[in-house]
């Protein structure tokens, strides 16, 4: 992805919202960007193909729920990190 494009793209709130729901490949998996935190830097992504369990707050197994990845975007500095190489659009490049 071009560079001058990117640091656009984390540094634009309207732009990085309209990632959401978009699906990707990271690392192999397929997965959804489920959501943002844009003052954190923060990408979330839940698998489309793996499951974890999630404890009830007794700690006891509860239900199963899609793996998240928690991915900083975003350095401090507010310039884009290596994710975005992790990172494969499967619904078509950004534009």
């Amino acid at each position: 992805m071009e560079q001058a494009m990117l640091a656009e793209i984390v540094n634009d709130a309207e732009a990085l919202r309209a990632l959401i729901g978009r699906r990707v490949e990271y690392l192999g998996q397929e997965c959804e960007i489920s959501d943002l935190l844009v003052d954190e830097g923060i990408m979330i992504l839940s698998s489309r193909d793996r499951d974890d369990m999630q404890e009830d707050v007794y700690g006891r197994a509860h239900r199963l729920v899609p793996r998240q990845h928690n991915l900083r975007f975003r350095d401090a500095d507010g310039h884009p990190t290596h994710v975005w190489e992790d990172l494969t659009f499967l619904d078509g490049p950004l534009r």
